[in-house]
């Protein structure tokens, strides 16, 4: 059991989630305290971060909290680790909150880039911690987010083709050349420009944090809705471990899928060389039939896929991460139906596979003397994206086909400092994209050459920010970034003559500020101006386009009660968004592709999370979003439009859930189980997209239990066989016969087992 702290001076903690040895080192030198660990077996154990100003003993039952670790307490400076003990004699962690959103003081939020507890950000930000996840859902990727957050939405044209979209500003349901609303991270390490979600597997990621926008001071162009981070377990270096899993599923009306990973943490120099790695290879079995080429399950899709870190620390000071990610989805056919031909069904001349490969490398230099931070990260990324379409529509066989190639090169390095009253940052970031695009359209076969797209995109900024303390309880931040940008199109694939091709430059000011009124420990109050923007640029076809640049203000006001270890805890925010210019993909009569700018809009948000502990071993929690969106301002060739909403976010959407241990004999059973509703959404503006989506309620349940080693879990998705829509695309050459509905998968049920060593 845990002793009852004694009386101890706070101190200010800042330590990230990481193996238990490596914290409790960071923790005895911040806190002033002696820690000793008793069961080595404990030390690779991953913990919680921990921040804010804290006694030590808060401090440590924060970081073990839902770890197999406790501690016990000798005198005021004196702790020891110790594995804990359920009261029927097995080891048995703490209830992790589940709903995957945490509000409390003991989470440091790294996509600050400046190490800030969460309860000391004066924003909107949602940590979801993966150990709330289900091991049917590791292989799903952002899928499984969006599913947990009701502040995440994306589209539903399928793995690796869909975009995110955060607060409900929404461009298109289309992906183009356009800059993507959401800038997406591994770590710092940034992973697209102008692409749709990569949809990395979420295997060995120890959380993900979505920092609420627009985020222009730190993070530039393309983060208008905000900023998608997964935080990746990095490499020991002083205690290995291995572990593999994986499962078995059967859908139905579908065919059987299953899933394998592993993951490998290796020291190779104790305390200054190791190694991490995961590989994991998914098959999710189709459920779509297609009679018109009698074929069953067409929409197979396998993902394979692995990361690596290489992590050297030739110093106490010094960090090197050398690291690289490859992933490939394939699909063999759209997942979509079409009313009129029997449920889960669709009708196609030609086969509609899609792949997507991705490949990153990276290099993250850190250098850190206790009150400051130098950071320098570096990546390549290749993303390579092939679609094919049933261009039929009617006539005779037809297939559009459609190759792109994105090149992203991209350097960020930065200097942050902590400071007794707050702290500050300054940083430099470059970056080129160049997204090359390849169609073709006619019989298969020998289909001719439409006009290919190339769109180079150079891009600098300067940044900075600040936060100070103005009382104890009061504190102000504020910032801003100075973006300078270069964009080349040309509508053929040669290289491109800077001389002759049509360009644009950009200038633009991305200013922030906010307030944060912390007068009582479990209360925060907050409220933030920020703004954000995307160059305009060019679309190449057969004549060459202009589009205008976008823009996005909002201004938010929120509270955040208590922490997970209270009996309740929870936040709540308001927001309000101005966005000038609304850059849009869209898709014209013909199913062929286009931008244009579809005039200004708003949105006005509500957000709320919630959490009730009803004991130690039992926990409900909640979250919604509401929004109203509109067309205030449409463009020349909208204006049939003023009033509709933005595309592809529901006006509602709920989510409820529970977590529960059950002691059976001596094992305890982790139960779980969530229910959540989507609203209505369009498809997107104008009245050829305007197809309504959403309007459906997804159910979930599952159960975990420990046999030895060996975790075995059974999960079951989609329990009442919900047959809602989606997303209201699959083919765009189709899509003005308004016959397209995009299914949830049909009740699956999962059957998997971990096992460490």
């Amino acid at each position: 059991m845990v002793a009852t702290p004694c009386a101890a001076k706070p101190a200010r903690i800042s330590i990230p989630a990481g193996p238990l040895h490596e914290a409790i080192v960071q923790f005895g030198i911040q806190a002033g305290v002696t820690v000793g660990l008793s069961d080595q077996t404990l030390a690779g154990i991953r913990v919680r971060g921990v921040g804010g100003r804290l006694k030590p003993a808060d401090a440590l039952k924060r970081m073990l909290r839902g770890s197999a670790a406790t501690f016990v307490q000798g005198d005021p400076t004196t702790f020891r680790i110790v594995r804990r003990v359920a009261s029927g004699g097995a080891a048995q962690a703490d209830l992790v909150v589940p709903g995957a959103i945490e509000s409390n003081a003991d989470i440091v939020v790294r996509a600050t880039k400046r190490e800030v507890s969460l309860a000391d950000y004066a924003g909107s930000i949602a940590v979801a911690d993966t150990a709330t996840l289900r091991p049917n859902q590791l292989a799903r990727g952002s899928d499984a987010l969006v599913e947990l957050l009701p502040i995440l939405s994306s589209t539903h044209l399928g793995p690796g083709r869909n975009k995110l979209f955060i607060r409900g500003i929404a461009d298109s349901s289309f992906s183009g050349p356009t800059q993507a609303t959401v800038g997406q991270y591994l770590g710092d390490v940034r992973l697209n420009y102008s692409a749709p979600d990569p949809n990395l597997a979420l295997y060995d990621v120890a959380s993900v944090e979505i920092l609420e926008g627009p985020q222009g001071t730190l993070y530039g162009a393309g983060s208008l809705g905000g900023i998608f981070r997964l935080v990746p377990n990095p490499p020991s270096m002083t205690v290995a471990s291995q572990s593999i899993q994986g499962g078995v599923a059967t859908t139905r009306h579908g065919a059987a899928s299953a899933d394998i990973a592993a993951v490998a943490d290796l020291p190779i120099v104790q305390g200054r060389l190791g190694i991490r790695a995961v590989g994991y290879l998914n098959g999710e079995g189709g459920y779509i039939d297609d009679p018109q080429r009698r074929l069953s399950n067409v929409n197979d899709t396998l993902t394979r896929g692995g990361r690596v870190t290489v992590r050297f620390r030739p110093t106490d000071s010094w960090t090197i991460d050398v690291g690289g990610v490859v992933q490939d989805i394939a699909s063999r056919d759209g997942q979509y139906a079409e009313r009129g031909l029997g449920p889960l069904r669709h009708a196609s001349a030609i086969a509609q596979p899609f792949d997507n490969d991705y490949a990153l490398a990276s290099l993250t230099v850190q250098h850190d003397t206790g009150a400051s931070t130098l950071t320098s990260v570096s990546s390549a990324v290749s993303h390579d994206r092939v679609t094919t379409f049933d261009a039929s529509a009617g006539g005779g066989p037809r297939v559009y086909h459609e190759a792109e190639r994105i090149m992203l090169l991209s350097n960020e390095t930065r200097l942050a400092r902590r400071t007794s009253n707050g702290g500050w940052l300054i940083g430099l970031e470059v970056l080129q994209s160049d997204d090359r695009s390849s169609r073709t359209l006619g019989v298969p076969g020998e289909p001719p050459d439409l006009a290919g797209t190339r769109n180079v995109v150079s891009e600098g900024s300067i940044f900075g920010e600040f936060t100070r303390s103005l009382t104890d309880a009061l504190s102000i931040t504020g910032g801003a970034r100075f973006v300078f940008s270069r964009l080349v199109a040309q509508a053929r694939a040669d290289p491109i003559d800077e001389d002759r091709e049509p360009g644009r430059h950009s200038a633009s000011v991305l200013p922030s500020i906010g307030l944060l009124w912390s007068p009582h420990p479990w209360l925060s109050i907050f409220t933030r101006y920020q703004e954000g923007s995307r160059p305009g640029g060019l679309t190449a076809g057969d004549v060459t386009a202009r589009f205008k640049s976008d823009t996005v203000s909002s201004v938010e006001a929120g509270v955040r009660l208590g922490t997970p270890a209270d009996t309740f805890s929870g936040n709540a925010t308001v927001s309000r968004v101005r966005w000038k210019d609304i850059q849009a993909d869209l898709v014209g009569t013909t199913g062929l592709p286009f931008i244009a700018n579809v005039g200004s809009g708003y949105v006005v948000g509500f957000e709320a999370q919630g959490a009730w502990r009803l004991s130690r071993d039992l926990v409900l929690d909640g979250a919604a979003f509401l929004n109203s969106s509109g067309l205030e301002r449409p463009a020349s060739g909208f204006g049939d439009n003023r009033g509709d909403s933005l595309p592809n976010v529901a006006a509602m959407n709920f989510r409820g859930g529970f977590r529960a241990n059950l002691p059976v004999g001596r094992r305890s059973v982790e139960l779980s189980g969530s229910i959540r509703y989507v609203g209505r959404s369009r498809l997107g503006v104008g009245e050829l997209l305007d197809l309504g989506q959403g309007r459906y309620v997804d159910t979930a349940l599952g159960a975990s239990v420990p046999v030895g080693r060996i975790a075995l879990s059974l999960d079951a998705t989609n329990l009442f066989d919900e047959r809602g829509n989606t997303f209201a695309l699959g083919n765009p050459f189709t899509v003005t016969d308004r016959r397209q509905i995009t299914p949830l998968r049909p009740r699956t049920i999962r059957l998997g087992a971990r096992v460490a060593f």
